[in-house]
């Protein structure tokens, strides 16, 4: 007897779940961001700049383990979310590296917030075609 299952594969609910957490730790980097320059030119801020800096390197973090499991769980079914997960790692990488370089080359600072505002739209998306994608797959006829 052969049962057929409804729910879609644990790949797409896991690369879900970590696009989900990734596009919150995108939200932080906003919060922070705009926190720490509300005190700009005092050292009230300088926790607040500490704070974008980690959360930075949790959402590469968490970008890449997005991709590796796009990459590992996907390549078939979802080429797309892998792309635009890879896309969203290889981005944040330079958004961390250019916000770094801000501390010596101000001018930085625009290419820095719009590239967030192209992270930030990146997230949504891959959260937005994730569920899509989930939704498709989980009708889709379970493999004999």
């Amino acid at each position: 007897m052969s049962t057929t299952t409804s729910s879609a594969p644990a790949g797409i609910r896991v690369f879900n779940a970590l696009a989900g957490v990734t596009t919150l730790a995108i939200f932080l980097q906003a919060i922070s961001a705009g926190v720490f320059m509300s005190f700009h030119g005092s050292d009230a801020g300088e926790p607040w700049v500490t704070t974008h800096q980690i959360v930075g390197y949790v959402a590469i973090l968490l970008a890449v383990v997005t991709a590796i499991v796009a990459i590992v769980a996907l390549r078939k079914s979802a080429t797309g979310l892998m792309g635009a997960a890879i896309a969203l790692a290889v981005l944040l990488v330079a958004q961390v590296g250019i916000g770094q370089a801000i501390e010596n080359a101000r001018g930085l600072v625009a290419v820095h917030v719009p590239l967030a505002f192209i992270v930030f739209g990146l997230t949504i998306w891959l959260s937005v075609r994730g569920a899509v994608v989930r939704r498709r797959l989980a009708g889709a006829p379970a493999a004999a």
